[in-house]
């Protein structure tokens, strides 16, 4: 499955890494109406994605959508992650070399 989505790279910045995200912990936390809220734990006042299983699907999977939401966002993480990594390889790759052999 495409994704259409670009991850923005700073290519004037000294810092090779610059436009990535830097280290943070995030939780995953059921909120009181049952929504299950991704969020920076050192920020924790606004959630960073929210996944709501209707009534229905809720029932169905029971105690198991606190599971699902994690491996959803597991999936998530790896795909920022993939796309990160491929852009910051295309990055390095297309600077001039400084010597030839």
């Amino acid at each position: 499955m495409p994704y259409d989505n670009e991850i923005e790279v700073d290519n004037d910045s000294p810092d090779p890494f610059a436009g990535f995200a830097k280290e943070t912990t995030l939780e995953l936390v059921e909120a009181e109406d049952g929504k299950l809220v991704l969020r920076d734990a050192e920020k924790s006042d606004e959630p960073l994605m929210t996944i709501d299983f209707s009534d229905k699907l809720r029932e169905i999977l029971g105690s198991d959508t606190q599971s699902i939401g994690q491996h959803m966002i597991h999936a998530a993480i790896q795909v920022i992650m993939k796309k990160q990594m491929s852009q910051w390889h295309a990055h390095v790759y297309d600077k001039e070399p400084t010597h030839y052999s």
